[in-house]
């Protein structure tokens, strides 16, 4: 007994799958081609960097830490913390006014005593000079008065010295600001005692602030004075303020295996305080004038990188070679020219001579 075709289901399923095909396919019998829909963006000149990054607290460009010239008590402290204070401005009062004021009296004994030898002294010189030139004394009479002059002069200088230095001690009972700036920490107390190994208080400068950041060793022959960076200071809402490289070590530190960099700030609103914590950014290389992309219009190959540019309806895939990398864009360094439209979204869903329909985004 023949089969029927209803008796044959691999039959019937072969038969269906051919008249798909056929149906699927031009008068030519030649598939069509599916339109891909994409986005594109004009290659136009722009500018991309390179930075390296590093945690670091702020300094004060002029930043001193203030200790007693000699022991003694606080006995006032005339300024608080954050005042705005002039170079030889006094800050605090020492009580050692007793110390040195025995010390300067006996100095200004001694001078007065050796200025009135000296007087002396010249005084008769004076006198046996005059007695020499009328032949009343021998010249050893003379040269034995002027070398009695030499040695009262002596004295008295060392006289006007100790004296000088005794003054030197009074006044360092007072503590004086070396510089204009501002009022930084305050230890000392009235009442306390210093022994002169602690401070007393600190002083930063109003020529800004700086801060020393330690950077990877890979970037040191990218490093150098003059550069470009900037900081961001969290406790100011993320805050960028900018600055520049103005020293850099020329060698790696052995301990750390980091690059020594120092970057200050030129703060114009003074908003800027040491002891604020920041992320310091260091421009390490910039180019101008470059094809600039997202990351994301590049598609990988085994021999590096390329992106789809439409031309004539139809999408073309091209080599590139790819420059500076920052924050999720890339330089195309070679293979885009300014003008090619480039797809940034649809790229990956592409093949080479594709047509494709360009819509806005």
């Amino acid at each position: 007994m023949k089969k029927t075709l209803a008796h044959s289901p691999s039959r019937l399923m072969l038969i269906l799958a051919l008249v798909m095909v056929f149906t699927a396919c031009g008068p030519s019998g030649e598939e069509e081609e599916r339109t891909v829909r994409v986005v594109v963006q004009p290659a136009t000149a722009g500018t991309i960097s390179t930075e390296s990054y590093a945690s670091a607290r702020l300094e004060g460009a002029e930043e001193a830490l203030i200790y007693p010239s000699m022991p003694g008590r606080v006995e006032e402290v005339l300024v608080s913390e954050g005042d705005v204070v002039e170079a030889g401005q006094r800050l605090i009062k020492m009580d050692t006014d007793q110390q040195a004021g025995a010390g300067s009296s006996a100095a200004l004994a001694g001078l007065s005593a050796a200025r009135a030898n000296q007087e002396n002294a010249r005084a008769n010189f004076e006198r046996l000079e005059a007695l020499y030139e009328a032949g009343a004394v021998s010249a050893q009479d003379l040269d034995a008065v002027r070398t009695g002059l030499e040695a009262a002069s002596a004295q008295l200088s060392q006289a006007q010295a100790g004296y000088t230095q005794a003054r030197t001690v009074r006044d360092n009972a007072w503590i004086a600001a070396p510089f204009s700036g501002r009022i930084g920490r305050i230890w000392a107390r009235a009442g306390n005692t210093s022994s002169g190994a602690s401070p007393l208080i600190s002083i930063s400068g109003n020529g800004g602030v700086l801060a020393r950041i330690l950077l990877p060793e890979r970037d040191i022959y990218s490093l150098e004075v003059g550069q470009a960076a900037y900081v961001t200071i969290g406790a100011l809402d993320n805050m960028s303020i900018p600055g520049v490289v103005t020293a850099v070590s020329p060698s790696v530190d052995p301990i750390s295996g980091m690059v020594s960099v120092e970057v200050r700030f030129d703060d114009t609103e003074g908003v800027l305080r040491p002891g604020l914590s920041g992320r310091v950014a260091v421009i390490t290389r910039t180019a101008d004038d470059a094809v600039v992309y997202p990351e994301r219009v590049l598609r990988r190959t085994r021999s590096g990188f390329q992106v789809a540019v439409v031309d004539e309806g139809r999408a073309v895939l091209r080599e590139v070679t790819v420059g500076i990398r920052s924050h999720g864009m890339v330089e195309v360094a070679s293979g885009v020219e300014p003008g090619d439209s480039v797809i940034v979204v649809g790229q990956n869903s592409v093949i080479d001579g594709s047509p494709v329909e360009v819509v806005e985004q």
